[in-house]
C-alpha cells in the first residue's frame, strides 16, 4: 500500500510521511489506490451510523437524504464526506443516464412518428432500478463495517468529492 521506511541515513522522498498511509504521493494524485481518504478502521463516533444513513435515506429519499447529510458532516468527517459524496455521485449519473436517453429518444419517436421507440429505455430503467438497490445496499453495507469503498465507475462517475 505505502512505502517501507527508508533505510537509517537515507534521505526518504518529499512526499513520504514515515509509513503514513496519509502521506501525500504524487504518483497517485489524491491518494493510494483503494485507500480513499485515510487508514481502514479510523472511523470516530457516529460517523457509520451518519454513513448508513446517507445511504438508507439515498434509498427512500433519493438525493435530498445524502445533499443534507453532506453539507452538515463535510468539515467534521471525511469519512461520512466520503460516503455522502458518493451516494450524491451515484444519484446525480443515474439521473443523467436516465434523462439524456429520454430527452434523445422521445424527440425522435415523435418526428419519426414511431413510439417503439421509447421502448428502448426499457432496459435502462430495468438496469438501474435493480442496481438502485444492489449498490446502495452493498455500499450501506461496507459503511457499516467502517470502510470505505466506490461504487462501479459506470454507475458513479466522481463530480463531487
Amino acid at each position: 500500500m505505502h512505502d517501507p521506511e527508508p533505510p537509517p541515513g537515507e534521505t526518504p522522498p518529499p512526499w513520504y510521511s514515515y509509513g503514513s498511509p496519509q502521506g501525500y504521493d504524487p504518483r497517485y494524485g489524491y491518494g493510494p489506490p483503494g485507500n480513499p481518504g485515510g487508514p481502514r478502521g479510523t472511523v470516530a463516533g457516529d460517523d457509520v451510523n451518519w454513513a448508513l444513513g446517507v445511504y438508507i435515506g439515498s434509498l427512500v429519499m433519493g438525493f435530498i437524504a445524502p445533499l443534507v447529510i453532506y453539507f452538515v458532516k463535510r468539515r467534521e468527517s471525511g469519512f461520512v464526506r466520503f460516503h455522502a459524496a458518493q451516494a450524491l455521485n451515484y444519484q446525480l449519473t443515474v439521473t443523467i443516464q436516465l434523462l439524456v436517453p429520454l430527452i434523445v429518444l422521445i424527440p425522435l419517436a415523435i418526428v419519426m412518428d414511431a413510439p417503439a421507440l421509447v421502448l428502448l429505455l426499457i432496459p435502462l430503467f430495468l438496469f438501474h432500478i435493480i442496481a438502485q438497490y444492489v449498490f446502495l445496499i452493498l455500499a450501506a453495507v461496507k459503511a457499516g463495517r467502517g470502510d470505505y469503498w466506490r461504487m462501479p465507475t459506470f454507475t458513479c462517475w466522481r463530480m463531487i468529492r
